[in-house]
């Protein structure tokens, strides 16, 4: 069963977050351009649509009602259905994104082998994650449980991201980062390349 009875209990206090922390939001949206592929895209777990907008992808798939009518208010096109089984034809899109969606996933390597159905040849996939072993990753993962979003979460590292993306038949990879710890010297918002200090991490493969 999708992980959505959080998102459905609290799916308004989830969309809030982005306006009450603007700054960490535009640089996930400015590190996930970074690596945006070009052409025809989907969300897998697009939520309520707020990445949708800004990356300029024209549709969504989204387990969560609350979630999925939130977006749709924005008149965003996102249809239900779950990672594992999307409802969609093969080779359908020139790239498919999962923006923080990928701890939620009760089979995330099934999901990755959808999304490279659902993926043209020599299309990409794009993976927006909380990396587990960044400061702020260890700190989420301590105090999930008193968290109503993140409770049923699994974190999961860049090396275990990049070992399911390969056996889904994925290569060529590239990543970016960004919310830095500032006990490194960083602003948080900085954009960096690579995945070994910050919390958010962006991942790009090409289907091969």
């Amino acid at each position: 069963m999708p992980k959505t009875n959080g998102y459905e209990a609290h799916a308004q206090h989830y969309d809030d977050w982005f306006d009450k922390n603007p700054d960490i939001y535009q640089a996930e949206i400015a590190a996930i351009k970074q690596l945006l592929p070009s052409g025809k895209g989907i969300e897998i777990g697009a939520g309520s649509g707020r990445f949708m907008q800004p990356l300029g992808v024209e549709i969504g798939v989204e387990p969560a009602e609350k979630m999925r009518e939130i977006a749709q208010q924005r008149g965003l096109n996102v249809m239900a259905g779950v990672a594992e089984a999307l409802p969609v034809d093969n080779d359908s899109y020139d790239f498919a994104i999962f923006v923080t969606s990928t701890c939620f996933l009760d089979n995330p390597q099934l999901a990755y082998e959808e999304a490279s159905r659902v993926i043209k040849k020599q299309g990409a996939i794009v993976i927006a994650f909380l990396e587990k072993n960044s400061e702020l990753g260890k700190v989420y993962e301590e105090h999930k449980h008193n968290d109503p979003l993140f409770c049923d979460a699994t974190f999961y590292s860049y090396d275990e991201i990049e070992s399911m993306l390969k056996k889904a038949g994925f290569g060529q990879f590239k990543s970016v980062q960004t919310i830095l710890p500032e006990s490194k010297g960083h602003k948080p918002t900085d954009i960096l390349d690579g995945h070994d200090l910050g919390a958010f991490v962006v991942v790009r493969a090409d289907k091969k």
